[in-house]
């Protein structure tokens, strides 16, 4: 009587052992958080979830692990300098003070400056022409 159960207890832990073989394995990202590379010295490891690269090597028997010099703190830095100017811009063009301003008194100046060197340019090209076409054509009075 002892046969059966023994016989059916081993049937169900072999059965058991299959399907939990059988279970695939956990994609490789989160497996293992750290991805280790040997190099000269030591080892680099890479933190799967930050990106975070540290060089580690034994020292003084004991394992320590430093981070590498790496320039994404200054570019998320930067990234967070530039995204605050284009909200600060974003909300000045939205500002209804901004849209209608009359110009001042020095671009008004600057507008006219520019319109008066344009017009004298003009004039002069005007009286060559002139001149060119009274030297190619006689008068004829």
């Amino acid at each position: 009587m002892k046969a059966p159960i023994a016989i059916s207890a081993l049937i169900l832990a072999v059965s058991l052992a299959a399907a939990a073989y059988a279970q695939p394995a956990p994609p490789a990202s989160d497996a293992w958080r750290f991805k280790l590379q040997k190099v000269d010295g030591g080892f680099l490891r890479l933190d799967a979830q930050t990106g975070q690269v540290s060089f580690c090597r034994e020292k003084d028997a004991n394992w320590t692990c430093e981070t590498v010099a790496d320039d994404r703190a200054a570019l998320e830095g930067e990234i967070k300098r530039l995204n605050e100017r284009i909200a600060a811009l974003e909300k000045q063009q939205h500002d209804p003070a901004n849209r209608f301003r009359t110009p001042s008194d020095q671009e008004i100046d600057q507008v006219m400056g520019f319109f008066e060197k344009m017009m004298k340019r003009f004039r002069g090209v005007v009286e060559n022409l002139k001149k060119e076409w009274e030297t190619e054509t006689p008068n004829k009075g």
